[in-house]
């Protein structure tokens, strides 16, 4: 049998970039028309929302997430995947310096790196090939005869989105749970962190600075990264 796998299982926005690239791709399908224009501009505004939040109010999250699903029914799957070509083309310049030394430090531990994002999942998805990492996930739509049905099959930003997608992974490939880490800046990456042995909480919002409160996780900042990161890497290749 297969030993389980160490992941790296990182958050995108505010972690490997700032801003909010869900913006920037609904902002790209509302121009191009793809999607419907009245349900993608609500979708823009409630984003604008939580961007200006200290704390989302309840229910923003899921409203946002029902919002994209409305936007996208009866687009197609080929522009789409289009406007997240073009979206991450835009994004990938903003990436914080340290990105690529990361990767480099998690690939040379052995992990496994995954982005795991509240966004939608085609710029993930574009994301993840460009760096080369193992995999992306983010929000995904139902798609039938290759266009999206407006059904929302998957939310990672909610509450319990994360958690379902770690404990999905964990089954499907084996997961080494004490020598995985994971990376995230807001609330939702602390369901990540109470999966795995390692974790940074990396410029935390005001939401996971106080979740992590007396939790073993580590707090960083762009400054700081790769030495936090390098001590635990190199903890679990000693190991």
């Amino acid at each position: 049998m297969n030993p389980a796998a160490k992941y790296a299982i990182l958050d995108l926005d505010g972690t490997l970039l700032p801003g909010h690239t869900s913006r920037h791709y609904l902002r790209v399908l509302v121009d191009d028309g793809t999607c419907d224009r009245q349900a993608g501009l609500s979708c823009l505004e409630a984003i604008d929302r939580f961007a200006a939040a200290d704390k989302a109010p309840p229910g923003l999250t899921e409203e946002i997430y029902r919002l994209y699903a409305l936007a996208m029914k009866g687009a197609s799957v080929e522009q789409a995947r289009f406007a997240a070509q073009k979206t991450w083309r835009a994004s990938r310049g903003k990436l914080f310096s340290f990105v690529p030394d990361l990767l480099s430090l998690l690939r040379a531990s052995g992990r496994r790196i995954h982005l795991l994002s509240g966004n939608h999942d085609f710029p993930v998805q574009e994301a993840a090939i460009d760096l080369g990492l193992s995999g992306g996930h983010g929000a995904v739509v139902e798609v039938a005869d290759g266009r999206f049905t407006g059904r929302l099959l998957s939310a990672p930003g909610a509450a319990g989105g994360k958690l379902a997608f770690v404990r999905c992974l964990a089954e499907a490939a084996g997961f080494d749970a004490e020598n995985s880490l994971a990376i995230g800046n807001s609330a939702s990456d602390a369901e990540v962190f109470s999966c795995v042995g390692k974790a940074v909480a990396f410029e935390p919002d005001a939401e996971l600075r106080r979740l992590s409160a007396g939790q073993p996780w580590h707090l960083a900042d762009r400054r700081t990264i790769l030495g936090v990161c390098a001590r635990l890497a190199g903890h679990s290749v000693a190991a």
